[in-house]
Order: C-alpha cells, then structure tokens, then sequence
C-alpha cells in the first residue's frame, strides 16, 4: 500500500448510525442510562446532529429533567450559541418527528443499551487514530524526523489517546470487588510470608519490601556504593529468579561485567582485570559466565536518556521477559540553572513512578546523589512520589569505635517509609562493603540501647 492511500478512506466507513440512533433513541425514554456512561462524550457521534441531542440531553439530566421530549431538547439546543451554530449548519433533523421514532430504535436494559455505547466510543476511537496514524504517516516522509522526534511524537499522541478513552464501567460498590483485591494480595506474598519481592537484606525486610507499583529511593554521597548496592539487590533477584533490569548511567558494560563477576565469585575485581587468578578460579568465572548467560537480566548503559526512551525500554522488556524488577542508578539532571534542574528531577522521579513503575505494574529502585551537605537537590520533591527513601552512608570514626568491626563500615537509614515501620533519626543497619569484591553483606548490628551515663 502507497504511503497516500490511507487519504483515499472514506472516513465515514468508520461510523455505526444504527449505534448513535440507538443511543440517542434509549435515552429519551430512559435517561438515567446516562449516569452509567458518563465516558461518552458528543464528540464521540459522528452524526454531528446526534451529537448535539446527545449533548442537550446530558445537561437536561444534569438539571434534574428527567422528561425528554422535542420542547425541551430544542429549548436547550438553543440555550448554546455553538451548539445552535451547529444546528444551523447541519440542518437538524425535525425533533417531534424524531421523538415519535425513537420507540423503534429504543433499548430497554441497560445492558443493550452499553453494547451500543461502546460501540459508538470504539468507533470515534478509531477515526481519532486514523488521524494519528496520518500525522505520523506524515512525519515518516518528513526529512527532518529523526528517530527520537519519530518516537516521541508517537509515544505522545498514542498515550493522549488513550488517556483520552479510557472507559469506566458503572461504580461499583466496593465490597464487589475485594474477591480480587484479596486475591491479589494473596499472590503477592512469598512462600515464606515476605509480600512483594524481598530485599537480600534480611533487616530491611523488616521496614519494607519492593512491590510492583512502587518506588524506593537510595541517597549516597558519590563514590560510596551506591551502584555496588544496586548491583547485589539485582544479583539478588536473578538469583531468585526474577526478571531484572540495571538501567545505569554511569557504567559501561565491561566496567559492570568486571564488578559483577567480583561479586559472584569473590574474586577481586583488580584481579579478575589482570588475569592474575588460579587455575581453579579461572574454573569459577567460566562457570559463572555460563550462568550468566541464562539469567533473565538485562544491563543497559545509557548516559543521557528521554522519558520516551525509558518507558519503551520497560514496555519491551515488560513483553519479552516479564520484567518483574528495575534499578535506576541514578536519578540526574544536566540543567544548569538550579530551579529547572529541580523541576527536572522531580519529574524524573514522577515520571519513574507513575509511568514505569505505576503504569507497568513494576518494582523499582533508584537512586539519587547527595551534595557536600548530605542533601539531594530539593529532596522534597523527589520524596514526594516515592513510597520508601534510604540513606546510604559509611560510618563517622565514632559509630566504627563504638559499634567494634564485628558491626560492619557501612549504615542504611530509612528515613521515609509509605509501606511500613518508620525507622528513627538515629537508628540504622549495619552492612559490611567490600569494595574489592563489590560486596555488601548485612553485618552484626550494633547495640542501639541507651548509656545512662552518656551525655
């Protein structure tokens, strides 16, 4: 087919009379029907005279009429000066005439009566897309379209549109519908009664788990471990078997691989670089390379990246894998100007909430940088849209004194929690990190009870 040959349609091919008379004729005699479709709208009849029925209808409703008959619509039809514009234009049919025909075409349930709404919706939804799929048709021959304008242009018009039909059914009271609430609940827990996908910390546990829709911060300075916790959450779910995704801004591929490997075999990354190994170990990162190879994981480096890009890449994976959990590392803005670049992590970070975890029904964790002062650029309005914030440290002279070697280097606040037990300002768990190896273990936790004798 020609690129042009979609203009030759005729667009009224994409259009059910019988379904807009049938509407229009059932609520005349019943317009409570009204109040379970509340989704139609007038523009949705191709019929621009049954639109404007439709619509004075409505607002007759609205105003509490519940008697429809050819005095009153046409008493509202021209109470609008657009919609009496409209009548003028399309000379609308004679009303007493169309009252009295209504009986013939009028549905008595409401069931019959929403196959016939539906109807209606699913074919303005069509000829909307046409229109998008001509507008797209015209930007592929379109020299000045490169891919990512290409993607964003249809990802926008695509996702308004189906904003935009977005249909309800009636409400529903809801004691109707805690069946399924309960059972999703239920398919939610782990076999050993952990809900949602637990942590590898076994403490953390203990305030919160990743649940798909929701969306955990990590904060650390740089160069602390933020990505080497990132990592052994993620080798802790493929080791689980769970489907995962590392979308890292800061890594390449080999610079991952080589940490991964440290992990999975305890192998010093600095060794594992030079070939300086035994023969043994050299046993052990081919074994572990064959394992990685059937994990369901995927690593993706990308520096700089478009929201577009991001959802699609979640929506491929969601399809091809079943992604189940996904690590953002991290969380940045290149806007120079300190208001922008706050606005742009806020959005970001709702973007990242809403449209990929939200939306695709996906667990997620990311992370987020502290300045010299221990604070993320305008945290509130990054903490605004997650559902737990972690502050990842390494612990001051005193803890490392007070709480002995056992207690590990490292300590995990959680200094925001929306799914459980609020941690206080001074509790935190203790972790051991073994730069070398990239490995974060949960250590001996300390002894948080009070000194009388302390001042």
């Amino acid at each position: 087919m020609r690129g042009d040959s979609y203009l030759a349609l005729d667009i009224s091919l994409i259009s059910d009379n019988q379904a807009e008379a049938g509407v229009i004729a059932t609520l005349v005699y019943h317009p409570e029907f009204i109040l379970h479709t509340d989704y139609l709208r007038p523009s949705y009849f191709y019929n621009v005279e049954n639109g404007c029925i439709y619509w004075a209808i409505q607002e007759l409703y609205k105003n509490g009429v519940e008697t429809i008959d050819a005095i009153n619509i046409t008493n509202m039809l021209n109470s609008n000066k657009a919609v009496k514009k409209k009548i003028e234009e399309y000379n609308l049919t004679d009303m007493q005439e169309f009252i009295s025909m209504s009986q013939f075409a009028c549905r008595h349930t409401l069931e019959e009566y929403k196959l016939l709404v539906n109807n209606v919706v699913t074919m303005s939804f069509k000829r909307d897309l046409n229109k998008v799929v001509l507008e797209v048709q015209s930007a592929c021959f379109n020299s000045d379209s490169d891919l990512n304008k290409l993607n964003s242009l249809v990802n926008t018009k695509i996702n308004k549109l189906t904003e935009q039909y977005i249909t309800s059914n009636e409400i529903e009271l809801f004691g109707s519908r805690v069946d399924d609430l309960w059972k999703e609940i239920c398919s939610r827990r782990t076999e050993d009664g952990v809900y949602g996908i637990p942590s590898k910390y076994e403490r953390l546990n203990e305030y919160f788990t990743y649940e798909p829709g929701e969306l955990v911060l990590l904060k650390a300075r740089m160069k602390k471990g933020k990505s080497a916790f990132f990592m052994n959450e993620a080798i802790h779910k493929i080791k689980n078997g769970v489907p995962t995704l590392f979308f890292d801004t800061e890594m390449q591929d080999r610079l991952f691989y080589e940490r991964m490997l440290a992990n999975l075999t305890g192998i010093e990354v600095k060794r594992i670089k030079n070939g300086r190994y035994s023969h043994e170990e050299g046993q052990k990162l081919e074994k572990t390379n064959e394992w990685i190879k059937k994990q369901p994981f995927v690593h993706i480096y990308t520096p700089q990246t478009t929201d577009e890009e991001i959802y699609a890449i979640h929506k491929i994976l969601k399809y091809k894998m079943g992604l189940e959990f996904s690590i953002f590392d991290y969380i940045k803005s290149n806007i120079l100007s300190s208001s922008e670049n706050y606005n742009a992590l806020g959005a970001r970070c709702d973007f990242l909430k809403n449209n990929i975890a939200g939306e695709l029904n996906i667990a997620m964790l990311a992370g987020a940088q502290l300045n010299r002062a221990n604070q993320v650029a305008d945290s509130d309005k990054l903490e605004r849209y997650v559902s737990a914030s972690m502050l990842w440290r390494d612990k001051t002279t005193e803890e490392l004194a007070k709480d002995t070697l056992d207690c590990g280097n490292f300590a995990l606040t959680v200094d925001l929690n929306r799914m459980g037990e609020q941690m206080g300002e001074d509790e935190y768990i203790d972790f051991k990190f073994d730069g070398n190896r990239m490995r974060i273990e949960q250590a001996k936790q300390h002894d948080s009870s009070s000194n009388p004798f302390e001042k």
